[in-house]
């Protein structure tokens, strides 16, 4: 059997993938730890393209009509950073809204919290103490309660003494990670100026490189999946900010139809949180029951029965239309990639769940209706 030059270079592709997977399967730990040091060398930088590709989407927007028709060499060399200072006010202009909404609010909610709690436990009191014929076991075991305080302080203070070393250096540990966190977010957002000043540049740069050193076909699809990584991304982020806004605005226009307390703090940590699909609005939904709940137990049920109808539309309604829609994926499958992402890989499944699946899915698509015009069989397109 005669074999040209193509069909040895795939035998021989094959059998180096083999032999590099049944590597990769003996030494599985020593590749994880390698990947875990590459991706902490290069998280400044990685952290840099998130935050460019975030402060690309209102610079894009600024672009289209400052100094858009110029042909004034400064003004258009002033163009892009004036649009990426710009980009960095409105998002920090948007969380201080945001901030404004949530913190005082939040901060007279642990205040009223601070002065119920007593009243609370009073009333708990005077409940097991009435109902405590009808329960005799709970009041034997709180007669059985004695609590020598003297004796628990000093056995916490030895604790303490005990432990103080490890608590400091617990202390200087959280200090150092916050030092260390503080410095690749400044490192990060300087690499993020960065790409955004030249990111023709960089774009027409990785283009050469990967024309200059890959078959031509494998850099077009390269370069094609990128593009279109980019553009469902994209969609992606703006989908999911608008369907958190909607949420959040529902949330606060039930609530004070409704008559509850902390409508505007509640909505809006309802629609920030919901920025983590599906899942995120129950975070803010928690700490909303709790507060409410503080202050009536009654329109603590309330709200989440007004919460449950209310996740339920957004999760099977305006959830896949809006972002599924946006990003080219049927409503059924953003479910099923948020629940197959969420069981994998939790909180970061969830979120990257719904891009990664509809690329995945135009690919396939594109894949497929390519297959089917070659082999001539009539398919309509999906």
């Amino acid at each position: 059997m005669n074999l040209d030059k193509s069909a040895m270079l795939k035998i021989l592709a094959l059998i180096a993938a083999g032999v590099f997977f049944s590597w990769a399967l003996k030494n599985l730990e020593l590749i994880s730890s390698t990947l875990k040091w590459t991706i902490h060398l290069l998280w400044p930088l990685i952290l840099g393209f998130f935050i460019a590709f975030v402060l690309n989407l209102p610079m894009r927007f600024f672009e289209q009509y400052i100094f858009a028709k110029t042909k004034n060499k400064k003004l258009t060399a002033l163009r892009r950073p004036l649009c990426i200072l710009l980009s960095v006010l409105s998002i920090f202009a948007i969380l201080t809204l945001l901030f404004s909404l949530v913190i005082p609010e939040l901060v007279r909610a642990v205040d009223v919290v601070i002065k119920e709690i007593p009243v609370f436990i009073d009333n708990l009191q005077k409940l097991a103490v009435n109902y405590a014929e009808f329960f005799p076991e709970a009041q034997q075991l709180l007669n059985s309660l004695e609590i020598d305080w003297n004796e628990t302080g000093l056995k916490l203070f030895d604790l303490l003494h005990q432990n103080v070393s490890s608590f400091v250096g617990g202390t200087l540990s959280v200090i150092g990670k916050i030092v260390g966190g503080i410095f690749n977010m400044i490192m990060a957002f300087i690499f993020a100026v960065y790409i955004l000043l030249g990111k023709e540049t960089l774009k027409g740069q990785i283009t050469r490189i990967c024309q200059a050193y890959l078959p031509n076909k494998a850099a077009k699809n390269i370069l094609f999946v990128a593009q279109l990584s980019g553009r469902t991304f994209e969609k992606f982020v703006s989908g999911q900010c608008l369907e958190a806004c909607i949420l959040g605005t529902l949330c606060w226009l039930g609530m004070a139809l409704l008559r509850l307390p902390y409508a505007t703090m509640i909505g809006a940590l309802v629609g920030f949180t919901a920025l983590l699909p599906i899942v995120g609005a129950w975070i803010g939904a928690i700490v909303g029951v709790f507060m409410i709940g503080m202050i009536s137990p009654l329109k603590a049920l309330i709200f989440i029965v007004f919460l449950l109808l209310l996740q339920q539309i957004e999760g099977n309604i305006i959830y896949p239309r809006i972002v599924g829609s946006s990003v080219g994926l049927p409503a059924l499958w953003v479910l099923a990639a948020i629940t197959f992402g969420g069981s994998l890989w939790g909180i970061t499944g969830m979120l990257f769940a719904v891009p990664v699946c509809s690329i995945l899915y135009a690919l396939l698509r594109i894949g497929v209706n390519n297959r089917l015009e070659k082999n001539g069989t009539i398919a309509k397109k999906s």
